[in-house]
């Protein structure tokens, strides 16, 4: 408004630019509003471009609003032109460009997500936390270690459900006063594996509203209801008023600690390597692109997408990143065989894909691009189970982050 004011003097208000002759001075402001370059035609925040559109459309359908209520036919009549102008030709003005400005400023952008041996380093720093704040509170009252409690029990939270720190911040204590109690399915749970069986005793489910309103679940380790009992026993005298919806509830007001500013003093107390990572945005691309080295079918894939709370879209487009250790180490395996002839794809897969790099044969020295992989068979003889996890390394941590919490 205050760019298209300085272009045009005879704009005083909203009502002014939102007709359907005063069309291309919008598309001019928000392009210097936003650093368009015609030479380049990109911009320099694409970013509010977009925005720039969806909040004119609201404030057009606003000025309808009054129009139809003050019974003026004729500012009606303009503003649902400038609207009818604003959907057809504004993505070919503004928004188009707009995204691909967007979309480019990604290329080659590093796309880091936060290491599972950082996560464990927060993780134990926030558990340390969590005893020692406990230990107090169960011999006396301490305001500071009722706050300490309370931050470090919701930062677990967040990072062992890798939920949006909103989602896990507003949790009320009606809802996990509900916790579901019911008996577990029985057909369900007769073909779980002696593992999972475990783990449906060992976790607590408690639904709580998402983004847009979905239902989401959140998993309770039985460590962390136990210190959230510590709390609510002096929930009262720590000053909490009644009023206060909340689980993770502010002293003295009606509003609920913040998980972002949780994680952020943790993880920078954690001294843990690139604390900055370790948001709840990060983990949640921790673990859609970490799935990727498991071999997931739809269904499986389509249950941890709705446990994160959005789609399986959503979960490929957004959220999975794709790695670039990923793409060097297994899709040059394809590209090298590629090179030698069709004759070493047939029947193939990446796991049992080994070309020769420069004109060599593969050794088992060689990188883990092209090293061979055991048979069935060979596993077989050595008398281990291939429907049984295999033995853990170091690396092998980063597929186990959520049973380290139990």
């Amino acid at each position: 408004m205050l760019t298209a004011k300085a272009m045009d003097s005879t704009v005083r208000t909203l009502e002014d630019i939102c007709v359907p002759k005063k069309f291309l001075l919008v598309v001019n402001a928000a392009k210097k509003l936003t650093e368009f370059s015609p030479s380049k035609n990109e911009y320099g925040k694409p970013s509010t471009a977009v925005r720039v559109g969806f909040c004119l459309k609201g404030a057009v359908e606003v000025l309808i609003g009054q129009s139809l209520m003050n019974d003026d036919d004729l500012a009606e009549k303009k503003a649902k032109k400038f609207l009818e102008l604003l959907e057809k030709n504004w993505k070919t003005h503004v928004a188009v460009s707009a995204h691909q400005s967007m979309q480019e400023k990604r290329w080659n952008k590093p796309d880091d997500i936060p290491l599972t041996k950082n996560v464990m380093a927060l993780r134990d720093h926030l558990r340390m936390v969590e005893d020692k704040a406990r230990a107090e509170l169960e011999q006396q009252l301490s305001l500071t270690a009722y706050k300490v409690l309370n931050e470090s029990i919701l930062a677990q939270l967040i990072v062992f459900n890798k939920r949006r720190e909103g989602e896990a911040s507003r949790l009320t204590l009606e809802a996990y006063k509900k916790v579901n109690t019911n008996p577990i399915n029985e057909d369900i749970y007769s073909t779980l594996s002696p593992l999972e069986k475990e783990l449906s005793k060992q976790l607590t489910r408690i639904e709580v509203r998402g983004k847009r309103g979905k239902k989401v679940p959140v998993f309770f380790t039985h460590r962390m209801m136990e210190s959230i009992q510590v709390l609510l026993k002096w929930r009262d005298e720590a000053g909490v008023p009644t009023e206060n919806p909340y689980l993770f509830a502010r002293a003295g007001v009606l509003t609920n600690i913040r998980g972002c500013d949780c994680l952020r003093k943790y993880a920078e107390e954690s001294k843990a390597e690139n604390p900055e990572l370790l948001r709840s945005t990060k983990l949640r691309k921790q673990v859609a692109t970490l799935c990727q080295l498991l071999d997931l079918d739809e269904q499986e894939l389509e249950q941890v997408a709705r446990f994160m709370g959005h789609d399986i879209r959503v979960h490929r487009d957004f959220y999975r990143q794709t790695d670039k250790t990923f793409q060097i180490a297994k899709i040059s395996k394809l590209l090298f065989a590629m090179e030698q002839g069709s004759s070493t794809l047939t029947g193939r897969n990446f796991n049992t894909l080994h070309p020769s790099v420069s004109g060599e044969s593969p050794t088992p020295t060689q990188s883990h691009v092209t090293s061979p992989i055991e048979t069935d068979e060979e596993d077989e003889d050595k008398g281990r189970d291939l429907c049984s996890p295999a033995p853990c390394s170091e690396d092998d941590g980063e597929l186990f982050v959520f049973m380290d919490f139990i």
